[in-house]
């Protein structure tokens, strides 16, 4: 029996009980000692940026993959781990192909951890009914692992080519989060972190250790958004995570919006009768060429006029091996709404000088505004209190962009 409107409500309050780490050793266990705020990070040795890689990679293809490629083939990246969260698929089936990939790139050096399973809060049920009480969105029927005809977090599927079959490689047995706790405290002001998925492991991160806050440089989210749509994949999953990671003092949050991921697609020209895939099947060598011509190059022979997915986490991995890709961006406020309701994971943004904007605090809801404010006779008030102040990446050179990814792409595999 379906539960009522009332019963569901009546879940979100539950308690954080869903997403368990397992007990930790003693060594973790102990109080760290006092660690002042870093200065500036130093250059790194061969002026590499060492990143803790956060990402949700459901396989075999698509934007989770292929910044993954990009990060393992940037030359002045220090990939110190990679991170596994629920979010495009379950984290089990998600570790299955990270790890495959990793012994056909030959990256066999990077450790993979395995993080939160669940949302803090949200549920696959909860979910679904939300779709029956308010009706669905622009994401439709994508919900990730919470799909109706996924699996459960326990079932792994074999993989298809050129993956074929299940590494020899292991995953380690430590929790994600803590893996980022005690990097970041052995690295202060070091450690940029690209968060590529849902922002669990982030916030139980900052959760058991809030001291690592001030000690990461920047961190790159992609997720949220203006136009779009605001209820954005990576932050409806899991909102009380986004809300506690954008709302923590970073020195420097970036957020790669669906808007500007949206201005480029895989399946775009970087010259005119040559489209990016085409040129990477081409030129690039195995495993690259494999993954790009059976999941990109032969899908666009079969349907000439199908749009390839948006760039979106390749846009972090750009950010991260070179921000002066982006053009502009901007200082704002951003918030998440956590209310049960129809607008449950929405982002809701606000100008830096909000204050100066005339009749800032008497203006009514627009009707575009809808989404987000419920309620017609609200007034704008401004960001709440805690709401986070960010950098948010709003214009990029798409010709540079697009011939980082090829090369990248398209480069010897980084040994």
């Amino acid at each position: 029996m379906s539960p009522t409107r009332r019963e569901f409500i009546k879940t979100v309050g539950a308690a954080i009980a869903s997403t368990q780490i397992p007990p930790e050793t003693a060594a973790m266990s102990a109080e760290p000692a006092p660690i002042a705020a870093p200065s500036p990070a130093p250059p790194q040795a061969g002026g590499k940026r060492k990143v803790i890689y956060d990402q949700d990679n459901s396989g075999p293809f698509g934007t989770d993959i292929l910044g993954t490629l990009m990060m393992l083939q940037a030359g002045n990246i220090d990939l110190l781990g990679i991170t596994m969260v629920t979010g495009d698929a379950w984290m089990k089936q998600e570790m299955a192909y990270t790890l495959r990939l990793l012994e056909l790139m030959g990256r066999t050096e990077i450790p993979v951890y395995p993080g939160a399973e669940f949302p803090m809060l949200n549920t696959k049920e909860e979910w679904l009914l939300r779709l029956q009480l308010y009706g669905g969105h622009r994401l439709d029927p994508w919900l990730g692992a919470f799909n109706k005809n996924n699996g459960g977090p326990d079932e792994i599927k074999p993989l298809p080519a050129p993956y074929d079959r299940f590494a020899d490689l292991k995953g380690q047995q430590d929790h994600a989060a803590r893996f980022i706790v005690k990097t970041v405290r052995e690295n202060p002001g070091q450690v940029t972190i690209y968060a590529g998925g849902p922002l669990t492991n982030v916030a139980l991160a900052i959760a058991l250790a809030p001291d690592i806050v001030p000690l990461v440089p920047e961190i790159v989210v992609m997720g949220t958004g203006f136009h779009v749509f605001t209820n954005a994949f990576n932050i409806f999953f899991d909102p009380e995570a986004g809300r506690k990671v954008l709302r923590a003092a970073w020195p420097k949050l970036t957020i790669v919006t669906v808007d500007l991921a949206e201005e480029l697609h895989e399946s775009d020209e970087i010259a005119p009768g040559r489209r990016m895939v085409d040129e990477i099947a081409r030129r690039a060598v195995s495993p690259i060429s494999d993954l790009f011509q059976r999941y990109a190059v032969e899908p666009l022979q079969q349907n000439p006029g199908r749009k390839l997915f948006r760039m979106a986490d390749e846009m972090i991995a750009a950010q991260i091996i070179d921000p002066s890709i982006f053009t502009k961006s901007e200082q704002m406020y951003v918030d998440i709404c956590t209310t049960p309701g129809p607008r449950y994971g929405d982002s809701m943004f606000w100008a830096k000088d909000w204050e100066g904007t005339a009749d800032a605090g008497r203006s009514r809801v627009t009707a575009s505004d809808s989404r987000v404010f419920v309620n017609p006779r609200q007034f704008y008030l401004g960001p709440p209190p805690s709401a986070g102040l960010v950098n948010v990446l709003l214009e990029a050179d798409h010709d540079r962009f697009k011939k980082l990814f090829v090369d990248l792409m398209t480069k010897p595999l980084k040994k």
